[in-house]
């Protein structure tokens, strides 16, 4: 067996042993023939496979005739078994979950290819050592914690460390463009046995909050001064109904010109949309602001009845838009800057100068692996 903290990135295949006060032994396999390590996995008698690929070995009191097994099902099957005194990441990410304020779920995923962590790097939004880790080292697997509220995060253990982890988050689900991101948050080390939940609701999750912020407000910002460039062009258009050598536009072309405008205006706020009902949700109710009529309109606005016609998924004709698309561009561009006041008003304070007590650190009681 082979005891070193971190599996090999290409190993053919692999068996990740973990100790879980919970779940007594629990085995992980991976590598490129992650298959070959379920085989031997399977052979060994009383490991359980679980729904997320791991495997549990419950009867950790007489577990030393199946590790026995299993280390002669795994040499037969040209598995490397990885052990030690290696936590189980599950029962890191459940305690993390509880410390944390409001409710947790927490769901473990074993990326057992080696090419199945890619899948990470699109959705993660991080500027730190995370997005590294995924990017160049081996991920075997990971704890995703969820909060309900919008906010996911990835836990991973740290490479080269059986004992420290990397928490970062993945991005709003209104962006889907997150790879360097100059918004991106840092993702934190959190130590085995240090203050780990108080590290993340003192630092962690209000810079994650900033970060947010400040990302809506950037792309609403951009988007509302696109808007309002093509609003300012098409009204020149209007006034001079000219074309550069002198001579007048006709109705047909004008009523074109308009319907180009409209096209890509609607673009721009299908775009912007989301981002704004999300940074809406930020700053409001504004009690006694005399934005607060304003940042009703908007509410409306942006969440019209089921009723009213949807945005299409990309004009491709004049006739393609909603009605009233002219309108709803002009209530947008009277209220939106009630919206980006308010918005700069209301950006989040930074990481707090102290951090909560650490969580009590729960002992694992295993036997010694052979």
């Amino acid at each position: 067996m082979d005891d070193r903290t971190t599996p090999r990135p290409r190993g053919l295949a692999q068996i990740i042993l973990a100790l879980s006060p919970a779940d007594g032994l629990v085995a992980v396999p991976v590598g490129e023939q992650y298959r070959w390590a379920n085989t031997a996995l399977q052979l060994t008698p009383g490991f359980e496979r679980r729904p997320d690929g791991t495997y549990a070995l419950r009867d950790v009191d007489s577990a030393k005739s199946n590790l026995l097994a299993l280390a002669e099902n795994a040499r037969r099957h040209r598995v490397l078994l990885f052990g030690g005194a290696r936590p189980y990441l599950g029962d890191y990410a459940t305690a993390l979950g509880d410390g944390l304020p409001g409710t947790w779920t927490v769901k473990v995923e074993v990326y057992a290819h080696p090419v199945w962590q890619e899948d990470l790097v699109p959705l993660l939004w991080d500027a730190g050592e995370l997005i590294d880790s995924v990017e160049h080292g081996r991920i075997p697997y990971a704890a995703q914690l969820t909060n309900g509220a919008g906010i996911q995060l990835l836990l991973v253990e740290r490479l080269g460390s059986a004992h420290e982890y990397l928490l970062g988050a993945f991005a709003s689900a209104s962006f889907d463009d997150n790879y360097a991101d100059p918004y991106a948050p840092r993702s934190v080390v959190l130590p085995s046995e240090a203050a780990h939940a108080g590290l993340v609701t003192g630092t962690f999750l209000p810079a994650y909050e900033q970060a947010v912020h400040e990302r809506l407000l950037a792309a609403v910002e951009a988007a509302h001064g696109r808007l309002e460039e093509l609003h300012v062009e098409w009204t020149a258009i209007q006034q001079s109904s000219l074309y550069s050598d002198g001579t007048r536009l006709d109705p047909a072309t004008l009523g074109h010109t308009e319907q180009q405008y409209l096209e890509e205006s609607s673009v721009e706020w299908r775009r912007v949309r989301p981002h704004a009902a999300e940074l809406l949700s930020r700053v409001r109710p504004v009690s006694g602001s005399e934005d607060s009529a304003s940042l009703d309109r908007l509410h409306q606005l942006l969440h019209p009845d089921a009723a009213e016609p949807s945005w299409p998924a990309a004009p491709s004709s004049p006739a393609a838009l909603p009605p009233g698309t002219a309108e709803t561009l002009r209530r947008w561009r009277t209220d939106a800057p009630a919206l980006l006041r308010q918005a700069r008003a209301a950006r989040p304070v930074g990481p707090a100068a102290a951090v909560r007590p650490a969580l009590p650190t729960a002992g694992a009681v295993a036997p010694s692996l052979p």
